[in-house]
């Protein structure tokens, strides 16, 4: 984009209570976003996404600042395994990722600044908040109690992006970077990764991620989503008293009533990979011994064995999926199998593949648990003094834009 190349790489863009903000730095971490978000398409859009990068790296700043006050310090090793764990939770090595940094013109030190900031956030506010979060036996038991009341209602697993509006000048480039946010995700751009990356709630670490609510905890912004958007799909920019919400309905299912959705398969698979796909000889060696499982009863033990015989080069271990984590042609062709049964041969993006499955497990009612329960309510409330607190700490920085 000529807007990034026109910026000087050492020039200072932002001063942070007198701690500067580089050009270099944005761009970095621009780059990394922009990766994330699928690209833009236009040099409108990718100044809208500049501007809400630098409100994060500004509050990552103002975090950072008050952790040193205190003398909080996360160690490189933390660092380097949180690192690790977000590298494995891409399926690649730490090596791997960050050649995949470098490749997007970012690195892995703008994805550790990130990473410090998030968890001596984290720290300092369990630290000097955690204390003062009060819960109490009545008010856990109270909502055990409503989770009772609404046995067979829904209840909605809801994820979150929060952008934040801290003056009236700023309204118009954030609804309108909200909005273009949202049309990114709803193009394939990965929610999780973007709320990682941009959403100003302490909800930012787990992907934005609420947990499950009932309908009687969803208000304002999210009543609004879980009326008015499908599973699977999130909403427009909602404006609220902070700013503007993205929220992401996951997932929906019956408060203390079993789900056959939640029926959990174990499963294991043979798959031919696009490369060989296009071989009409591998083709045919796999389709032979692949089209006759489905009117077998398939052992798992011999997965291997017939992976070779069949010429599958996919990896064969799928894990242990929820029939509502399937969707589509893959959901109907699992869904009324039993142990040792296989699907048909799909014709997949990623190539050819028959899923077996090694065990099936009925879904069970899960009663409340009262720990869980004073769990979800402490950090509730935790997360929002947190809100409050960054709110604070904004108020009283002296931010200089250059």
């Amino acid at each position: 984009m000529a807007a990034m190349a026109q910026q000087s790489i050492n020039s200072i863009e932002v001063l942070v209570n007198d701690e500067p903000i580089s050009s270099f730095d944005i761009n970095q971490r621009l780059r990394l976003v922009i990766a994330v978000a699928g690209g833009v398409s236009s040099e409108q859009e990718f100044l809208k996404v500049r501007e809400q990068v630098i409100r994060s790296m500004v509050d990552e700043r103002l975090q950072l600042q008050e952790a040193k006050d205190v003398e909080l310090v996360i160690p490189k090793e933390q660092l380097e395994d949180f690192f690790a764990r977000r590298a494995q939770g891409l399926g690649q090595q730490p090596e791997q990722l960050e050649k995949a940094l470098r490749q997007i013109g970012s690195s892995k030190k703008t994805m550790l600044d990130q990473m410090e900031a998030e968890l001596a956030w984290s720290q300092l506010v369990q630290g000097r908040l955690g204390s003062f979060v009060s819960v109490s036996d009545e008010e856990v038991e109270a909502f055990i109690q409503r989770i009772y009341d609404n046995r067979g209602k829904f209840e909605y697993r809801l994820a979150e992006i929060v952008l934040l509006v801290d003056s009236p000048e700023q309204e118009a480039s954030v609804k309108a970077n909200a909005e273009e946010l949202a049309s990114r995700i709803r193009g394939g751009a990965s929610f999780p990764d973007i709320a990682q990356q941009l959403s100003a709630s302490s909800t930012a670490a787990v992907g934005g991620d609420l947990g499950w609510l009932t309908g009687d905890d969803v208000s304002g912004a999210y009543e609004q989503a879980v009326k008015n958007v499908k599973v699977g799909e999130v909403s427009d920019p909602i404006r609220t008293p902070g700013g503007y919400v993205i929220v992401a309905v996951r997932d929906r299912r019956r408060v203390l009533t079993a789900d056959p959705l939640d029926t959990q398969f174990s499963l294991r698979q043979l798959q031919l990979t696009p490369e060989k796909s296009a071989d009409a000889d591998a083709v045919a060696k796999f389709e032979a011994i692949a089209s006759k499982l489905h009117d077998e009863n398939t052992s798992c033990s011999d997965i291997a064995g017939l992976a070779e015989q069949a010429g599958a080069d996919g990896r064969q271990e799928v894990g242990v999926l929820r029939l509502r984590d399937l969707q589509g042609e893959v959901r109907a062709a699992i869904e009324p199998l039993q142990t040792g049964g296989a699907t048909p041969i799909m014709h997949m993006e990623d190539g050819l593949r028959v899923l077996v499955v090694c065990g099936r497990e009925e879904p069970e009612v899960q009663e409340p648990n009262f720990d869980a329960i004073y769990d979800q309510l402490e950090q509730q409330r935790l997360s929002m003094m947190a809100r409050r607190y960054l709110r604070d700490i904004r108020r009283d920085a002296i931010v200089d834009y250059r």
